[in-house]
């Protein structure tokens, strides 16, 4: 990722797409607690959940990118470490969301007594997505999480990770996400035939990265009615 790399703050860009939308889906690519904090997370899902009239899918990551850290002054942790500090920041944002009032005792977070309100729509919560191709990160989507969301790999090892985490405990409802990048826009069959194999392979739901506005139509035009 390039440090001038052109990206609208995500609740904010949200917010103003939850207004101007009324069926499209927001979620992020992911978020990462350790930047802003599970309780304000918590309570800034809560308030996109109720603009959105109960949109949002909380697509959350342990963060991978040190120079991020670095950049923005966040203690750099192990990878190990980065997978846990998630799983105590989604125990968190559960506990805030479901409980009148919440108490929680971690290694890197704590919140006493704490009151949240007014709650999602949701229930008991916005669906968590888990970002991350670890065995760590897909054990914690199997256990906590009601979707898993990979980055770019082949259909083959997309279909070998969806049962790993069936096999870890996810349960049979659970979505499985991936991103493609790179594809090539000006060849529509090759296009649907990839996103068919990883349809096949069990992935439910595909994230597009698209280079410019004149590729999201074509898409929408030529291929989506296609699928």
């Amino acid at each position: 990722v390039k440090p001038e790399f052109y990206c609208h703050e995500a609740w904010t860009l949200m917010s103003a797409l939850a207004v101007l939308t009324e069926h499209l889906k927001l979620g992020f690519h992911v978020l990462n607690p350790a930047f802003r904090g599970p309780a304000i997370l918590a309570k800034m899902a809560a308030a996109l959940d109720i603009i959105s009239e109960g949109r949002l899918i909380m697509s959350l990551g342990a963060g991978w990118f040190k120079r991020e850290y670095e950049a923005f002054g966040i203690p750099w942790e192990e990878h190990d470490d980065r997978v846990n500090r998630l799983e105590e920041a989604i125990l968190v944002m559960k506990a805030l969301w479901t409980q009148k009032t919440a108490t929680f005792y971690g290694k890197y977070y704590h919140i006493k007594n704490a009151v949240m309100e007014p709650k999602p729509i949701q229930k008991p919560h916005p669906p968590i997505w888990i970002g991350g191709n670890s065995p760590k990160t897909m054990e914690l989507s199997a256990r906590l999480a009601d979707g898993w969301y990979s980055r770019p790999i082949t259909p083959e090892k997309a279909k070998e990770s969806i049962d790993f985490i069936k096999k870890t405990g996810g349960n049979k409802r659970m979505a499985f996400a991936i991103t493609l990048s790179d594809l090539p826009f000006d060849k529509q069959d090759q296009i649907i035939e990839s996103i068919l194999k990883y349809a096949d392979a069990g992935i439910t739901y595909i994230t597009i990265t698209f280079p410019g506005i004149n590729e999201v139509k074509r898409f929408a035009n030529s291929i989506l009615s296609t699928i």
